[in-house]
Formats: C-alpha cells, structure tokens, sequence
C-alpha cells in the first residue's frame, strides 16, 4: 500500500511539475520575445543616432572644406567622446583619398589610402557621390580589429558641389554592449547575427534553443536578427501534503545535489562576454597573453598587457598576435609570416618556443623582446605567450635590426627588406584587384665618379641620389637600393600605368640636375626600367627581372632614359607624355587661340550670335582642334586655367565690339562635364562681365545632352544657377542619346543644338522617314529655339527649312574665323555714336 501511495503521490507530483515547467516555459518564451523585440527598437534607435551625429558633422563643412588636420581633429573630437562606437572620422577628398584620420593614434595606416578600387568602399563610395546621399558598407574586419561598418556622407556646398566626403567607421561591439551591457540582461544569452554571421553574443545561463525567441531590426539598411535565450527558472510548487512536500523537496534534493556535484567538478571556462585576465610574472616588463593556437587570435591578457597595448574587451577575438607587432620584425620578415612560423612549430609538436620578437606599445614605441611560446596546460587549442621586456638591450638590438634592413650607407631599404616588401605589395594588388609598378634604376656612368673622384666623393654622390629618389615616390611606396648603383622602386596603388611613367620621368629629371659635389657639379644620366603588376608579371621575382630587362633596353636607347617591359607601352607613354608636356609649355608660352563660328538665322541669315572654339600650336606650329587634346589637359588639371582664361578672352572681345562701335551679340562657350560642376564656373563669368562692363546674358553656356543626362536632378540645379545668374543656357548635341522629356521640358535652356545625326542625308537616305521633324517640332512646342550645328551642304539646309529650324551654324555659311574676322558679320549693326 505504501508502495502504492508513494508511486501515486509520486505520479502526482510529476505530474504537477509538469505542468508548471510547461507554463513556465511559455511565460519565458513570452519575455524573451518581448526582449527581442525591445532590443531590436534600441539597436535601431542607436545605430539612427549614431549616423544622425555624423550626417549633422558633415554639415559644418558645407561651407568649405577643413584647411588642416589640427582644424578638423579639434571638431571630430567631441564627437567620438560621445559615441564610442565611432572608432574613426575620417575626411575623404573627391578624389577617394583619405585624408584626415581621427582619431590618429590606431588610424594612421589608414591615411592616404585610395579607396577608388577597394572592393567594398569603392562601390559604396560611388553610389554615395553619384546618388548624394548618406551610404553604408556591409559588415566588415575593420583595419583598427574587431568587426563593423562604414557610413560615407557626402558634403556638399550651398553651390551643389560634393567637396569631400565624411567617413565613419563604426564598431559593432563597442556599439551594442553599451546596450546590451545592463545587469538585469547578465543571465540572458544574447546573440546579434546578420544572417549566419555572429556580429556580437553575451554568453548568459540560457542555453535551451527552444526558448529562443528572435526580432529582426534594420540596421543602417542590413538585416539583422537578435536572439535572446532566457534563463530556465524553477517555478515553485505549492504542495497540498506534507508526503508531497517531502517527495517534492527529495527530488529538489537530489537534483540540486547533482547540479553542486556537476558545477565543482566541471573545469572552469571562460564567458565569451566577460573580459578576463591572466596574471603575469613579478616582473611587471613581463607581458602575459593567450591566443588561439590556429590563427593568432588574443584570448586573454594580463591587465598590464592591456595597458600597454591599450587594448579593451571588445579587441578580444579580432587582434592577433601580429597585431601587436610592427610590420617587419628584427630579422627583415614579416610580423605575421614570423607568428606563422612560431604557431606552425608549437603545431608540430614543440613545447617551447623562444625568439626575439619586437612589439609596439599604445604610443608607437617598438620595443625588443624575448618571446617564450608553450602549449596552454589548460586548453589544447590555446598558446600561452610571455614577452620579456630588456629596456637595456633595446637600444643595440633596434640597430642591429635596422642593419640587417637597411643600407648602411644610403639608408634605403636593402634588397631582403625590398623583397619582402615587394611580396606583400603582390598580395595586396592580387587581392584588391590593383596595379602596382617595380622600377629599377640603374646610375648609367657612376664608374667615372668613382675612377676620377675617389670613393669618398662616389659615397656622397650615392647618398645625395638616394635623396632624390626617396622624394619622387610617395611616403607607402618603397624606394630601395639593390646593389652598387642599382636602386629599385615599388610604386603601389596606381590608377593606370600612366602613373608608373610619371614616376620614371619624374626619376630622370631629378637625376638630371647637376650635383655639387666638392666644390663641383657631377652630372649623370640614368636608365629606368618599368614593369607593371599584373600586365607583364604576377611572380614577385619575375616582376623585378622584366624590369631589369627593360632597364637594360633604355641603356642601350639613343631615344629615351627609361622603357617598359613591354614595346608598345613605350610609345604610348611616351606620345601621352610628349603631349602633356607640350601642353604645358603652350599654356605657359600663351599658344592657345580662340576662333568664333558665326550663326545665322535661317529665316532672313541674320546674324544671331557667335560660337567660340578653343585652337592649339603646338611645337612645330600645327594647329589642334579640342578634341586632340581637351582629354589629357581635363587629366593634367589644365583644363580649369584654360576655362578660366576662355571666359576672361571673351569677355574682352565682346567689350571690344562694343568700343569699336558694333553692337555685340552672344557667345557660346562649350562646358565638359567637369567644368559644368565647378563651383566656382558662374562666379568667374560674373567677375569676368561685371570687370568688362557687359551683360552676363551675353554668355552663353553650352552644355552636351550626354554631360546633362548623367545625373539629370544635379543637372536641373545647376541649370537653375546659372539662369538666376542671369547667364544664357543651351543644350548641345540634342538627339545623340536618350533624354527624359521629363527632364527636357525642365531644363531652363533657351536653345537646343540638334545633332548632326538627325539632318546628315548620307546617314539618312530616306529623308521622308527622317526623325528631324518631329524633333523640331517637340523642341518648338517646349518654347525652345532650335539651332542646326554641322551645316555643309545645300541638301542639309533643304531639310532643314522644311523641318522650320530656327538658326544655322555651319561651313556652308563661314567655317570658325579669327578674333579679327569677326567684324565682317557685324558691320551691319552699328550703333550711333552717343556724342
């Protein structure tokens, strides 16, 4: 019977603590979804602020761009003392160059970077200055460690110009634990994931999948779904019997003796969201640290490891070993090749590992080390790292360590630290997709200067070349000396294999100069090979021999001191750069030219207005239409004085009409693409007419259907300036691509230029189904006067009257004449002498 009752009893209790496990559990499930949920409208709530902070300190500089870095620090401060997740604020220049970083200490690699070609900012950073608004990256390692993601907000002026671009780099971590860090979420397993990427997860006492409860945000445009797992709690149980009590109370017994029993023999483990220390050896120059046997990655750390390296919780599971080092250790290698080998040899069943390892404190000091690697006791997949700091050694060890990098002689790099160098300039030009150049110099009759002068004065004359080369390159890129009078250069991060060419002439011309030396002038010729990455090699040792093969085609060259690998690069180099240069000289030496195209009224061959084109002598005295070389003086940056010095030019001729007793009439002056955007185009044509005392109406712009149709919005607003300018607008090219009538009848032009395509009978041999017609007609509904441009033959203007054009501009009424020419057309409107 006993029996009986105590199974009863028993089954009843069971039964009971069944139920209320099932009702607890429900109600658990409940908090948990109503934590996600919450949690989900915090994160966005904080990721919103976080972006609103930045859009509002992009807007300080809507007026002009930060003149340097103190001024754009000081203001970037303040803003990162509030929002710890925003671990950069870097300035981007138009160009994709970063070029302020804020804060500097653990930004500094980043400065100068190009982001134009980097696989995730570069597309970002597109649709932010084709679209104008704020962009977001996806997740990403960040190059400061730890996971995030960055937001791009482009600055634009009063004017619409895009002037730079603000940058903020965000911390995923740092981000979600000031929200998630709250004691009463310590017993909750909280796990942050963008689809199967874990972005953040605090490790609570919840564990039962079941109980998972998740609610998706959408963080900054990426989806990303928050799981909350709560903490099984034992509901209580109100017992009816003292029999119930007691079986109730032996079950409790015995199941909270097997938990005390499971938790003080399990081994003790780490919680993933606790930051946790390990203690190091008396010595306080001891640095003690954990890290992951398979990659490197930190673990743990002493708390005066921590302040060294100034490191935080959130560093923990991002930073590896490496890391915390300077890029090349004392024996020429890299960092992260020399953790490789140590990790690889602890793999291979060492107990021990030592070797000196140089380290870099919070401040940038690199400091000398004897590193001790040993298997963790504790852990398996885990290395226990001890760095012994000898403050007394560092001095002697820092010198030989530069030695066995450096020419002693010239300082440069030598040929081991150039060939690692160049490896990882290969890996990361195979990884972003980059073109990087190896240039190898060779000093042509440097033998003489040693036979005549001496050693003495030949080591001086090294060292002097080694001065100049190291200022032709850029601070990231890598000029070395190999041998001798060899020298070697890696230029990295080039936007097209012109650049490398500019670099070699840059080399000759600095080499060129005399060199005074003991009271006198050395002068020396030297032979620049170049070879490109991944046109002519992908093998690092290939690379530099395809450049010492073209080094050693320029020495025998009676033509040119520097050759590419490859022929035919030479003579495109060389016309690009022959161009260039004499562009330059042109500018300088004033042999450009105006001539202005007359255009007529169809009608009555009235005299409507003139069309200015733009004439280039060159050296041997040929003449150049704009389309030989508009594209490599928009390159050079000589397309904006040019602009400027077209405008001031006709601004003159039209008040030397005007003095010499003719009525003037417009000018047409053609924009590229680049000069459309230019903030300051309208205000040099209001200086320009207010300086000569002339109408800005009599100005008139001049842009092409294709240039307009970019960014149709930008277009509309830049059209719009120039109207309340008062200056004069007309669509070029109208018919050449595809336009938006919607757009079309917004512009505010006064005239549309139709392309030659629409009225060339040789193009179009039925002229009865010729799209001139209707053309005409759409752009006369919208009020516009349509102008025929190109007009060479009689059948032309036969169509062209019959589709009722308004104006002609062409050869078969006067090709472009001379500024003096122009008094012909305009003999007819004289005005009265006042007096």
């Amino acid at each position: 019977m006993a029996a009986v009752c105590f199974c009863l009893i028993g089954g009843a209790s069971l039964f009971f603590a069944q139920q209320i496990k099932k009702e607890n559990e429900q109600a658990l499930r409940a908090n948990a979804e109503l934590l996600a949920v919450n949690l989900a409208d915090r994160i966005g709530e904080t990721i919103n602020a976080n972006l609103h902070a930045l859009e509002n300190f992009a807007d300080n500089w809507r007026g002009n761009a930060p003149e340097d870095e103190r001024q754009y620090i000081a203001q970037a401060a303040p803003l990162q003392s509030r929002f710890e997740a925003l671990q950069a604020v870097n300035w981007i220049s138009p160009n994709y160059i970063i070029k302020y970083v804020a804060p500097i200490k653990g930004n500094v690699s980043a400065m100068g970077a190009d982001l134009k070609r980097h696989p995730v900012a570069g597309p970002v950073l597109d649709m932010a200055f084709d679209q104008r608004q704020t962009q977001i990256t996806p997740t990403l390692e960040l190059l400061q460690g730890g996971r995030g993601f960055a937001a791009y907000v482009p600055v634009i002026t009063p004017e619409g110009e895009i002037i730079g671009m603000v940058n903020g780099v965000f911390r995923i971590r740092t981000m979600l634990a000031t929200i998630l860090g709250s004691d009463y979420l310590a017993d909750y397993t909280i796990r942050v994931r963008e689809n199967a990427s874990v972005l953040f997860e605090m490790q609570g006492n919840g564990n039962d999948p079941n109980l998972t409860r998740s609610s998706r945000v959408n963080a900054a445009g990426h989806k990303w779904d928050i799981d909350v797992t709560p903490a099984p709690v034992t509901a209580g149980i109100n017992a009816n019997t003292p029999r119930m009590v007691s079986i109730t109370g032996l079950v409790l017994a015995v199941v909270f003796s097997g938990l005390l029993f499971f938790y003080a023999n399990r081994r003790e483990t780490r919680a993933p969201h606790k930051l946790q220390h390990i203690r190091g050896r008396e010595n306080i120059s001891d640095l003690a640290l954990t890290i992951n046997r398979s990659d490197g990655h930190l673990l743990a750390m002493s708390s005066e490891t921590a302040s060294f390296f100034d490191l935080r919780e959130e560093d923990y599971g991002f930073i590896r070993l490496y890391n915390l080092a300077p890029e090349f250790q004392s024996d020429g290698t890299s960092s992260q090749r020399a953790q490789d080998k140590l990790l690889s040899a602890i793999t291979q069943g060492e107990t021990e590992v030592r070797r000196e390892w140089v380290i870099r404190s919070a401040e940038g000091v690199h400091v000398v080390c004897d590193l001790l690697m040993t298997p963790s006791d504790k852990n398996s997949d885990q290395i226990d790292v001890l760095l012994h700091h000898n403050p007394a050694a560092n001095a002697a060890v820092n010198r030989l360590r530069y030695l066995a990098t450096h020419d002693p002689l010239t300082g440069l790099p030598n040929r081991a630290l150039f060939d690692d160098r160049l490896n990882q300039a290969v890996a990361h030009a195979k990884r972003y997709g980059k073109l990087l150049s190896v240039l190898t110099v060779d000093i042509d009759n440097f033998r003489a200067v040693n036979d005549r002068y001496g050693s003495d004065v030949g080591d001086e004359t090294l060292r002097s070349i080694s001065g100049r080369l190291r200022a032709t390159v850029r601070e990231k890129d890598t000029c070395s000396r190999l041998s001798g009078d060899t020298f070697a250069i890696i230029a990295t991060d080039l936007s097209e294999a012109e650049g490398a060419a500019l670099v070699a002439e840059r080399i000759v011309e600095a080499i060129s100069h005399p060199i005074p030396i003991s009271g006198e002038e050395i002068r020396l010729h030297v032979s620049v090979g170049v070879a490109l990455y991944p046109n002519d090699a992908r093998a690092p040792s290939q690379l530099l021999a395809n450049a010492d093969a073209a080094m050693y085609r320029a020495q025998k060259s009676a033509e040119s001191s520097y050759c590419f690998f490859v022929e035919t690069m030479n003579n495109v180099m060389h016309a690009r750069l022959s161009l260039e240069a004499q562009l330059r000289r042109a500018a300088d030496e004033k042999r450009f030219a105006l001539e202005y195209q007359p255009r007529f009224r169809l009608s009555d061959h009235t005299l409507t207005g003139f069309e200015a084109l733009l004439r280039w002598h060159d050296d041997s005295g040929l003449r150049h239409l704009p389309n030989d070389f508009i594209a490599v003086a928009d390159r050079t940056g000589l397309l904006a004085p040019l602009g400027r010095w077209i405008i001031s030019s006709v601004c003159q001729q039209i008040s030397q009409w005007r003095t010499d007793g003719y009525q003037p009439v417009p000018v047409a002056l053609n924009l590229s693409g680049r000069q459309f955007i230019q903030a300051d185009i309208i205000k040099n044509i209001h200086e320009e007419t207010e300086q000569h005392d002339i109408q800005p109406g009599l100005i008139e712009i001049e842009v092409s259907e294709e240039v307009a149709m970019r960014d149709p919005e930008h277009s509309l607003a830049q059209f719009y300036r120039f109207a309340e300018a008062g200056i004069s607008l007309t669509l070029d090219q109208f018919g050449a691509t595809q336009s938006s009538l919607r757009y079309l009848k917004r512009f505010p032009v006064q005239r549309i230029k139709l392309s030659q395509t629409l009225f060339d009978v040789e193009l179009d041999e039925q002229p009865e189904n010729s799209v001139l017609g209707p053309a005409t007609r759409l752009c006369k509904s919208l009020n516009r006067r349509v102008v025929a441009v190109g007009v060479e033959t009689e059948e032309q203007l036969a169509m062209l009257g019959t589709a009722e054009c308004d104006e002609i501009q062409g050869f078969i009424f006067s090709p472009p004449v001379a500024n003096t020419a122009t008094v012909k057309f305009l003999k007819r409107q004289i005005i009265p002498d006042p007096s």
